[in-house]
């Protein structure tokens, strides 16, 4: 049921983790996703954002900064937990806060205030993660959590492993995909250039296709390499990582190009126009927002079995399923060589893509809809 049918109209709490800044410059990926929710929302007025004070807040009608209360000595996402139970002891209590991916303040607010009613949503594993490492972490969170909200069916099978004892509970699990908002409305024209964009650390592999690149790219004339993303969410000096990039790319000269860092309207052009785009991820990535916007934008994607990425990009992009220098190259070999295969990969992202931010946020509504009518059972 979607939450526009209940009356009185539920106020909802999204506490962000408190590394995250809310705001157009420095957003991180769980900042980016929650306004994507909250924007798509039929029911967005209900929704209260709540997370570290920032200067300049993307959608500051519905922000309230916080500053963590005593984190020299409580850690900065307890000391923002505490804030935020200050605050409403005075503002008053929502009908639901949903806590994002931080299991340790989930588990702070609910023995903190047990008639406190909380949805936790999960953005990555939280076998990884501060009072979640354990099967009996997990089972707490299960038994005292009025909702459970994952990105992927990977995420969802991270929290329930090792809890099979808990089936009768499980459906309080769900799945609301990353979506991308759909910001063209006709298949673009593209360009002869493969996009290669994401946070330059390691576990993204941005390193390898670089290299792969580097090797394949000489062989085919015309073709030109962009390179957009920084180590931070922010503007920020080149650091070890993306030198190494640059070094790998250099023999390239003219046809390759790193951006750095750029707003989301520049990349949204750039991904507009690449006719490849790739998102090589090492690591079990959850459920990457560059994958959903590369088949968003038409692209012919090149990505890697791992994490979440298969539930969006299976039977819509080049999958390669053991992600080395030497797979990707063969991947982009095909890709530049055989243009039917490149231009139906286009076709099928394109007039396939049901992981719309619309999409997200009706599903992520309804799982909250089920929390807000769940009975909580405090243990």
């Amino acid at each position: 049921m979607p939450l526009t049918t209940l009356s009185p109209a539920p106020k909802i709490d999204i506490l962000l983790p408190a590394k995250e800044r809310f705001s157009p410059s420095n957003a991180g990926a769980i900042s980016g996703v929650v306004r994507d929710l909250v924007q798509a929302s039929r029911a967005a007025k209900q929704y209260r954002i709540l997370g570290t004070a920032v200067a300049n807040p993307s959608m500051p009608e519905c922000f309230t900064g916080l500053l963590p209360k005593n984190r020299w000595f409580r850690g900065h996402n307890i000391g923002l937990a505490a804030a935020y139970l200050e605050l409403i002891e005075t503002t008053g209590a929502p009908d639901l806060v949903e806590v994002h991916s931080r299991c340790q303040v989930a588990r702070y607010l609910a023995k903190k205030k047990p008639a406190l009613k909380i949805c936790l949503y999960l953005h990555n594993d939280p076998r990884q993660m501060k009072a979640g490492r354990s099967v009996a972490e997990r089972r707490y969170l299960l038994q005292n959590m009025a909702g459970i909200i994952c990105v992927s069916d990977y995420i969802r099978n991270c929290f329930l492993d090792g809890l099979d004892d808990c089936d009768d509970l499980a459906s309080k699990v769900g799945v609301a995909r990353n979506g991308a908002h759909r910001w063209l409305k006709t298949p673009p024209v593209k360009e002869n250039f493969i996009l290669l964009a994401g946070r330059m650390v390691p576990e993204k592999g941005i390193l390898e296709c670089a290299t792969a690149i580097a090797q394949v790219l000489p062989h085919h004339p015309g073709w030109d390499l962009i390179i957009a993303g920084a180590r931070r969410f922010e503007d920020s000096a080149p650091g070890s990582y993306e030198d190494q990039i640059a070094k790998i790319i250099a023999p390239l000269g003219a046809r390759a190009k790193m951006l750095g860092f750029i707003p989301i309207a520049e990349m949204r052009n750039w991904q507009a126009r690449a006719a490849i785009s790739a998102c090589p991820s090492l690591w079990h990535d959850p459920m990457p927002k560059a994958v959903l916007e590369s088949l968003a934008a038409g692209c012919a994607l090149l990505t890697t079995r791992r994490g979440g990425i298969p539930e969006a990009a299976e039977g819509r992009a080049l999958i390669i399923d053991s992600p080395s220098i030497e797979n990707f190259a063969d991947g982009f070999n095909k890709l530049l060589t055989d243009a039917e295969f490149r231009h139906d990969l286009q076709n099928t992202a394109w007039q396939d893509f049901p992981f719309t931010d619309t999409a997200m946020a009706d599903t992520a509504d309804h799982l909250r809809y089920a929390a807000l009518m769940s009975d909580r059972q405090p243990g």
